[in-house]
C-alpha cells in the first residue's frame, strides 16, 4: 500500500511524496506529532554535552552534510539537520527522528550558517543561525535524509539557487 502525501510550498505548488512500508523512516500520522514540542526540540540552543573539535573552521566544500546534537545518526529525541552546500548558499531540513522536519535555506560560512527556517505546519519563515562547532559531523548520510533533502530542494530551489 502506498500513500501519498501532497506538501504545498510557500508558492503553492504541490510536491507529491510516495510513502511505502519501509521506504521512508519518518513517522506519520492523522494528527500533527505535538508541533511546539517538535519545533522546541528542533530548534533548542542547546550545545551537545561533549563539545566538538573545530572541524568546521576550514571551511565547508561543495557537498552534503549532516550534523546532529549526537555523534550517532537516528538518536530519538536529538535534532539532526541534513543540508547541501553550493556557493556558499545552503538548503537544507532540521529534522528528530520519526517526526517532522523544517527545511532552511539560506548562506553558510566557516563556523555558521545563517538561515530562513520555513515552519511546516503554517509556512511561517523565521531568522535562525546555526553555529556548526556546537554539532557533530556525521559522514554517513542516510537514504532517508537525501528524501528529506531533495523535498526541502525542490520546495526552495527558487529561493535559493533561483531555478
Amino acid at each position: 500500500m502506498v500513500l501519498t502525501y501532497l506538501i504545498l510550498t510557500s508558492s503553492l505548488e504541490a510536491i507529491a511524496l510516495g510513502l511505502s512500508p519501509g521506504n521512508f523512516s519518518i513517522a506519520w500520522t492523522a494528527r500533527p506529532l505535538g508541533h511546539s514540542e517538535i519545533k522546541s526540540g528542533v530548534f533548542s540552543s542547546q550545545s551537545p554535552p561533549n563539545a566538538v573539535p573545530d572541524t568546521a573552521s576550514t571551511g565547508l566544500s561543495e557537498g552534503i552534510y549532516l550534523y546532529g546534537q549526537s555523534s550517532q545518526p537516528d538518536e530519538i529525541k536529538q535534532e539532526y539537520f541534513v543540508f547541501e552546500m553550493r556557493q556558499s548558499k545552503v538548503v537544507g531540513a532540521f529534522y528528530l527522528p520519526r517526526s517532522a522536519f523544517y527545511c532552511f535555506y539560506g548562506t553558510g560560512d566557516r563556523n555558521q550558517l545563517n538561515l530562513t527556517v520555513v515552519d511546516t505546519y503554517d509556512g511561517t519563515r523565521s531568522p535562525y543561525s546555526v553555529n556548526l562547532q556546537q554539532y557533530y559531523p556525521l559522514s554517513v548520510v542516510s537514504d532517508n535524509d537525501r528524501r528529506i533533502l531533495s523535498i526541502c530542494k525542490e520546495a526552495h530551489k527558487q529561493q535559493v539557487w533561483g531555478n
